[in-house]
């Protein structure tokens, strides 16, 4: 086990309270940058200006670690974790990357290769083995309809791919004829040998195994031909939810820069937290998204150690457990799921347990409006770090993003982890952090201001009468950590990026949000739980008084009901699914109608619980339960 892992953390260090987030640029245009850089110096890539590439990146890695430990998995004899050290996976990469040139693949940033699977260390191998070739990481995520990866084979004209199964691997080949630039295939290593001389070219896409082509690398070593700064590193496909697929091309200066300015908000101020090669990160969100890349080359940066989850999201508390991380990056979703769980067991306590929780809770919510960060007082030391250890105990920073996080939960998952919550904002197209929120923040409801790398703006939105030079807008972003643009897709590219550099994201932004459940002047049985007749008014103002941004939407998710008022379901249905009863929910209107409608799909454990016994007619006493869930969700 990793030093680290002993190391309990239960303060946190003070920091200077900072009053802005965000200058304002002279002009029409309303220009936001960064207060923690001066002005119109712009971040360009790292604090360490020898760190121009990845294959930098693990080079420093190497350095600053001392050679320590760097990937560690679950595969000892008690399922503890073993680790790969730094050298190991430079060398490693290495013979990769040499196997592939023996393959025929060009060392040159013209080719792309693919790899499918969750984490591995196999996967890192593959994509540090691209990096030192010069070659093009093309993650293909397993979450995707298998269509939507065809598309982007054949969009990418990927001759080899890595699975990191063999199941995988013969999807892939069973499905070769709709896929023909499509000619080898890697398989992550196995325990026990698949094939008799490990391949085999039994139909038209040869399978190699893994143990293969590092001897391949081997026999056949090629020196290392690194990337420019410039080069594309990963092209990452988006879901294709509002179309096809597009490739996201992101360089290497563009990943760099963006993990750059999340060492500058974090640690960049003598006073502000330190990372070092004792930290240790969980990793288990995709590495196909670009959050997970981020993250990951920030824990190499800093020398750091990466731990990968079992594969198992169900048992990703057993691995906290047992890897007592000081790093994780936890989405929405699971911090509400933690929310939850963590109700539910103390509600089941008896009286005295519930009284003193909920003690602890409401004392260290007043901490946090105070602006104490503190993680070692009475409640901390008796009542919140036996909840710590669920969580490995060792926590001392976790991140969220992509979706937005209620100011309850927020609060409560800042006070049970003890660690600092940051939020971060951004998309594929921004290198994924665009704005980000300081460790020593203790308020919500914002996702920070702009990165160090970042300008923001906002551009007007004339269907939805919001104008710049009200505040009001689209979020744009300009800076070295934008896309160098889709792949191929050259139109969408200038659609996306306009002549004087703006990414257009499609979000709306705003500082003040007033949200009100309105009924319709016909409809007063909000209290039954009748979700279609309610709606939200929402009023905008750009930028918080401290400088950040908050964000509601995309813009093409609002739409007009009858009588005049913009809608977004999305907000109403983040409002809605916050209740134990709702498992999923769909909302969508009318501009001919008046109200919404909303499926849902009902979670049946949780509400045979409210019910007391199952029944067939239990959706019908649904309807007869009042919604208090919602009386404070806008305080």
């Amino acid at each position: 086990m990793p030093a680290a892992a002993s190391k309990i953390v239960p303060t946190y260090p003070k920091h200077p309270k900072f009053e802005n987030y965000s200058r304002i640029l002279p002009g029409e245009e309303r220009i936001h940058e960064s207060v923690l850089v001066p002005e119109g110096k712009l971040l360009k890539g790292p604090a360490d200006e020898s760190v121009k590439t990845l294959f930098d990146l693990l080079q420093r890695g190497i350095r600053v670690s001392g050679n320590g430990e760097f990937v560690g998995e679950r595969k000892g004899p008690n399922k503890e974790y073993t680790w790969l050290r730094y050298q190991q996976m430079a060398t490693n990469s290495q013979l990769i990357g040499s196997g592939l040139i023996a393959l025929g693949v060009k060392p040159s940033a013209e080719s792309r290769v693919g790899i499918a699977g969750i984490n591995s260390s196999e996967y890192l191998t593959a994509t540090f083995a691209l990096v030192s070739y010069s070659m093009i990481n093309v993650p293909l995520y397993q979450n995707y309809k298998f269509e939507a990866l065809i598309e982007i084979v054949n969009n990418c004209e990927l001759e080899v791919i890595f699975c990191d199964n063999l199941e995988r691997a013969l999807t892939f080949q069973n499905a070769s004829s709709k896929m023909p630039s499509l000619k080898k295939i890697i398989i992550f290593h196995t325990d026990k040998p698949l094939f008799a001389n490990g391949k085999t070219n039994k139909g038209a896409v040869e399978l190699i195994e893994w143990d293969y082509l590092l001897k391949l690398g081997e026999n056949n070593l090629s020196p290392v031909s690194p990337p420019e700064p410039d080069d594309v590193y990963i092209i990452c496909n988006t879901s294709g939810t509002t179309g096809r697929p597009k490739g996201v091309q992101l360089s290497h200066k563009a990943i760099l820069t963006a993990m750059g300015g999340l060492y500058h908000q974090w640690c960049i101020d003598p006073n502000c937290m330190i990372f070092d090669k004792d930290d240790i990160y969980l990793s288990f969100l995709s590495p196909a998204h670009v959050y997970e890349q981020l993250m990951q080359a920030f824990i190499i940066y800093n020398g750091a150690k990466l731990g990968l989850y079992s594969g198992n999201i169900g048992k990703l508390l057993d691995d906290m457990q047992i890897l007592k991380p000081t790093i994780v990056s936890l989405v929405p979703r699971l911090l509400n799921k933690f929310h939850d769980s963590i109700w539910a067991k103390v509600l089941q306590a008896n009286w005295i347990k519930r009284i003193l929780f909920r003690f602890a809770i409401n004392a260290k919510i007043r901490h946090l409006k105070q602006g104490n960060l503190s993680y070692n007082t009475f409640w901390d030391r008796w009542i919140l770090n036996p909840i710590r250890r669920m969580f490995g105990g060792n926590l001392r920073l976790v991140t969220s993003g992509g979706a937005p996080i209620t100011a309850k939960v927020m609060n409560f998952s800042k006070i049970i982890y003890g660690a600092p919550l940051v939020e971060g904002y951004g998309q594929s197209e921004c290198s994924a952090a665009g704005t980000v929120s300081m460790i020593s923040d203790t308020g919500n409801g914002h996702v920070g201001g702009p990165a160090a790398w970042a300008q923001v703006k906002l551009s007007d939105v004339e269907e939805l009468n919001y104008f710049s030079a009200d505040d009001k807008g689209e979020v744009c972003f300009r800076g070295s950590a934008v896309m160098s643009g889709y792949f191929r897709e050259p139109e969408l590219t200038a659609k996306a990026i306009d002549s004087d550099g703006w990414l257009h994201t499609g979000d709306i932004g705003y500082a003040w949000v007033t949200v009100i459940s309105k009924i319709c002047d016909y409809c007063n049985s909000v209290k039954n739980l009748k979700f279609k007749y309610i709606f939200h008014t929402i009023t905008f103002r750009q930028w918080l008084p401290n400088g950040s941004l908050r964000i509601i939407d995309r813009k093409n998710n609002f739409f007009k009901l009858a009588q005049g008022d913009f809608v977004s379901p999305e907000q109403v249905e983040n409002v809605y699914s916050q209740h134990e009863l709702v498992n999923q929910i769909f909302v969508d209107g009318k501009t001919t109608e008046s109200f919404l409608i909303a499926i849902i799909v009902v979670n049946d454990k949780a509400l045979e619980a409210e019910l007391g016994k199952p029944s067939n007619s239990r959706y019908k006493a649904l309807v007869d339960k009042e919604p208090d869930f919602l009386d404070n969700q806008y305080d």
